[in-house]
């Protein structure tokens, strides 16, 4: 897994890109931008985002982790110390 990085697209960005058999392009914080023109340019709007190269395995694995229920672990653990007379 890289570092996030700054990215800027002429479009809006998928948050989760497929760019190779096994790796994921993820974006986050993405917005839009307006820019004023300068030196005769137009005016233009792009976007703006933090981006990182994230295998397949590297994003199930952290998607699994965010799916943990942090509070319902402490309960069930809680649970077993009280059932094996720990408290």
């Amino acid at each position: 897994m890289k570092e996030w990085k700054k990215e800027r697209c002429a479009s809006k960005p998928d948050e989760l890109q497929l760019i190779a058999p096994d790796l994921y392009m993820e974006r986050k914080n993405i917005v839009e931008v307006e820019h004023e023109g300068v030196e005769g340019e137009d005016p233009y709007t792009d976007w703006e985002c933090d981006s990182r190269e994230i295998t397949v395995s590297e994003y199930e694995m952290l998607k699994s982790i965010e799916g943990i229920n942090t509070q319902d672990a402490i309960d069930a653990y809680t649970e077993q110390l009280i059932e094996g007379g720990i408290l």
